[in-house]
């Protein structure tokens, strides 16, 4: 019994040494943090900048849209200065969001105005349903994240 219990004992402290010894992967260390300011509601995810973004956006459209190169290029310096203005829009705290919201429409509202520009017609009623259809696949992933999936 003695010796049953002793092996035991050695096997476990030779199994907690091993554990000791490991390192553990690198985490953040290696994805550096986005330079700039963090945004109020930012989420864990890292953040990509708004030119990356708004580059992004402007090739898809362009894909989606059939846009020509002056036409995409337009859209993505409006797509750029939509996103650099939601980024530089930080609440104060609570009494602040109001305010926020309200520059964040007129912000949006900018955008369209631009975009209704340089888009033709029938590119823009390709845009707002595109619009449309991206608004509503979101609200579709809050819902599941959240449990409140619709029953159909």
């Amino acid at each position: 019994m003695k010796k049953s219990l002793a092996l035991f004992t050695a096997l476990a402290l030779a199994a907690t040494g091993a554990l000791a010894q490991t390192t553990p992967p690198p985490a953040a260390a290696a994805d550096p943090a986005p330079a700039g300011p963090p945004t109020a509601l930012q989420s864990p995810r890292r953040m990509v900048p708004p030119e990356q973004m708004a580059g992004r956006r402007s090739q898809k459209l362009a894909r989606q849209l059939g846009l020509s190169a002056d036409q995409q290029s337009r859209l993505q310096a409006a797509l750029l200065a939509e996103r650099q203005a939601m980024t530089s829009t930080a609440p104060g705290g609570p009494a602040d969001r109001r305010t926020m919201h309200r520059a964040m429409q007129a912000n949006h509202a900018q955008y369209e105005a631009q975009v209704r520009t340089i888009l033709t017609p029938d590119q823009y009623s390709q845009f707002t349903a595109l619009e449309q259809q991206h608004r509503a696949d979101a609200q579709a992933k809050r819902q599941q994240r959240v449990g409140m999936a619709p029953s159909n």
